[in-house]
């Protein structure tokens, strides 16, 4: 075959093979066999081995990568993600629509709502990019992003990219050719993996190695380092959202015709959306999908319900966390029954006492469920729960196994009521209840469970992010003499780990490599590492913010140590920030400097919070804790610029266009960082627009509603406190 023939044949092959796939994985149809599509992809890979010039990224053949070197690097999102808020019943539905009238100051309003399944799986962002080609207006498939904490989440580009749903290429119709279009789109969706599929996962797997349900599965198979495995394991995407610029260039003045596009494009997506005109009519369809729910090839928890006219999403926006214009109208929890075998108390890294009921293996929600918390004393009290009864349960907000019941009826006569312990469970302290709280707690700083828990939350993803330091391992550590605290972690040696039965001279190598990696930590996440009561990882990030923490600039070394932390979404605008670092004897020093009324009026602190923090740094074993991380050369890092003087508290800004010198996400982390919130739609409840070149809709909003608009020579003048 010469050159020329195999160039059509490649170009022929990737077309059908992409056809194939778009029926069998998006339109469930099954036009030929496995074997089929299997031959035809053979094909394709011999010719590209004959010819490797022909091979290229979007080809069939190449969504199967390599293998990544270490964790999943973040990645900051285009657009920050929302949650949706849940809602139960038809009154809570009917409610909703009363608030958006009320919202829009329209008590005739009338509305159209866009309903869909909602899939049970792991929330990605896809992000395409624009391409310069021959043939026409082309986009291809840039990165998937996991949603994370909203603002940045894992990069996982490499697996995602392994679902054959999922288009590498789309080449946009010539009417949009015309149009500026956007140098990137993005697109949301849920990754998910069928119930078939799992069950053929697990039945290659050892029984502790199983996932308990196809969430799970797909969660773990997303973030697997090696794509390969991703790719075994058939998972799915259903795609639901497109970014608001995208969406406008798209024409797209509803929800249901932003669905198109996305078919349009080849994106799959789920097709038992509906558009109803009211609540009772959505309840009714809920009604129906709740009866065929077992029945489906994937798992769901409910509708996801949204205004369908785009331009109402916008005069509604969004509250802090969720769009106004959208529910999830979730199926209620599903109960079970179980047979309590013990209650036992757990000891957290604080010292609270949580006792749990150790229950007969039940099956709830697609997992299997061996422990319920009872949450404290008062709860065991009220629903009178005593070892031998049988009980309901059901999983708060579909995740914690919690008792909501127990079958009197069914008590064994020998059952006697709960007398709860009076000493800690570990070190045999005697427990206090403070007053006005409902959790017992074991005051002993060193008691043994409050140490291997501390530790652990010390080295757990959101503190230190300790690879290789699990639960087991710890344990050995602390019963070995090694570890008393955070602190002898970095103190550990390869001698050391050799005398303990759970190390190799490789586990104990990875090990080392991991804690010389965590002394560099960003200055939040070691403040919530620390365990302090009421520090969580909020609190601990607004504290990053608005304490002018001292720092000196990080060597180069020292640069390249933290490097993979840093976000790699550069290509797409946000300019990658210099750090600094912060001696753990500094960060003492300036929280000694604070007194307790001064931490409480820092923005979004509060007097529990710094009252907590001041108790904690006042102790003796905590100031020696952090001593001897200094001494360990742990440095914490917080971006360039350090506090500023929030200018902007209570204010909220859109931004639209393209501004003349910052970025987007410049603007924003100005406005957050002085106090101020960025919404994405112009409401009336917003302060200013931040007005660059090809504004968009959003300006008309603006004039509607009588917003401020500002340019970013104005917009300067307010971050430098120029009224």
């Amino acid at each position: 075959m010469t050159h020329a023939e195999a160039t059509q044949r490649v170009k022929k092959l990737r077309e059908e093979i992409w056809r194939l796939n778009r029926a069998y994985f998006i339109e469930n149809k099954t036009e030929v066999s496995e074997d089929v599509r299997d031959a035809l992809k053979q094909e394709l890979i011999n010719l590209e081995q004959e010819f490797p010039d022909l091979i290229t990224p979007d080809s069939p053949t190449q969504r199967v990568g390599a293998p990544l070197d270490g964790r999943l690097p973040k990645v900051q999102h285009l657009h920050p993600k929302e949650s949706l808020t849940d809602a139960f019943s038809l009154e809570e539905m009917e409610e909703w629509i009363e608030m958006m009238k009320r919202y829009l100051g329209r008590d005739d309003a009338q509305f159209a709502f866009e309903t869909e399944l909602k899939i049970d799986g792991l929330n990605i962002s896809l992000v395409y990019a624009k391409e310069k080609t021959n043939d026409g207006l082309v986009y291809r498939y840039h990165r998937a992003v996991t949603r994370g904490n909203g603002v940045e989440g894992e990069d996982v580009t490499h697996t995602v990219r392994t679902i054959e749903s999922i288009p590498l290429r789309i080449n946009l119709d010539k009417k949009y050719e015309a149009k500026e279009a956007p140098l990137y789109f993005e697109v949301g969706g849920e990754v998910y993996m069928t119930k078939a599929a799992l069950a053929r996962v697990n039945r290659d797997l050892n029984a502790e190695d199983q996932f308990a349900n196809p969430r799970n599965a797909a969660a773990g198979s997303v973030r697997q380092l090696d794509p390969k495995m991703a790719a075994e394991r058939d998972l799915r995407m259903f795609c639901y959202a497109l970014d608001a610029d995208a969406a406008d260039f798209f024409g797209c003045r509803t929800q249901s015709a932003l669905m198109d596009s996305l078919d349009e494009m080849g994106l799959p997506t789920e097709q038992s959306r509906k558009v109803m005109k009211n609540a009772t009519d959505i309840h009714h369809f809920y009604e129906e999908v709740k009866k065929k729910r077992d029945s489906l090839p994937y798992d769901i928890d409910g509708l996801v319900i949204k205004a369908d006219d785009r331009k109402t999403q916008r005069d509604l926006g969004s509250t802090a966390k969720a769009p106004r214009w959208a529910r999830a109208y979730k199926f209620p929890a599903e109960q079970k029954t179980a047979q309590v075998l013990d209650i036992i108390l757990q000891v957290g890294r604080t010292g609270a006492i949580t006792p749990v009921a150790h229950l007969t293996p039940t099956q709830l929600a697609g997992t299997t469920v061996t422990r319920a918390t009872l949450h404290n004393e008062d709860e065991i009290a009220r629903l009178d729960v005593r070892i031998g009864d049988t009980v309901i349960l059901q999983k708060a907000g579909d995740i914690i196994p919690e008792v909501v019941e127990v079958l009197t009826n069914l008590r064994p006569k020998d059952a006697k009521p709960y007398q709860y312990p009076k000493h800690c469970p570990s070190c045999g302290t005697a427990l206090v209840r403070p007053e006005g709280e409902v959790v017992s707690r074991c005051p002993n700083p060193k008691c043994g469970a409050v140490q291997l828990e501390r530790i652990a939350h010390f080295a757990s993803r959101y503190a230190f992010n300790i690879e290789g330091l699990g639960t087991e391992t710890i344990e050995e550590l602390v019963s070995e003499g090694f570890v008393a605290d955070p602190a002898d972690l970095f103190a550990l040696t390869q001698e050391d780990l050799l005398q303990l039965p759970l190390f190799k001279e490789k586990k104990a190598g990875n090990l080392l490599r991991s804690l010389e990696k965590a002394k560099r930590v960003p200055i939040e996440r070691f403040l919530f590492g620390l365990g302090i009561r009421h520090i969580g990882r909020e609190t601990a990030d607004l504290l990053a913010r608005r304490i002018d923490w001292p720092k000196r600039k990080l060597t180069v070394e020292e640069k390249k140590d933290i490097a993979a932390q840093q976000s790699l979404f550069d290509d797409v605008g946000t300019v990658r920030s210099e750090l600094e670092g912060i001696s753990i004897d500094d960060v003492l020093t300036t929280l000694d400097s604070f007194s307790t009324e001064e931490l409480s009026s820092l923005h979004g602190i509060g007097d529990v919070s710094a009252e907590s923090l001041k108790e904690w740094i006042g102790e003796h074993d905590n100031r020696t804790l952090l001593h001897k991380l200094h001494k360990a050369e742990v440095v914490c890092l917080q971006r360039e610029g350090g506090v500023a003087a929030q200018v902007f508290e209570g204010k909220t800004f859109v931004i639209t266009g393209t501004l003349p010198a910052l970025s987007r996400e410049e603007a924003r982390a100005m406005i957050k960082d002085r106090g101020g919130k960025v919404s994405g739609s112009v409401s009336k409840k917003t302060d200013y627009l931040l007005l660059g070149e090809d504004p968009g809709s959003k300006l008309d909003d603006a004039k509607k509603f009588g917003v401020t608009t500002i340019g970013e020579d104005e917009f300067r003048k307010l971050v430098a406190g120029q009224s």
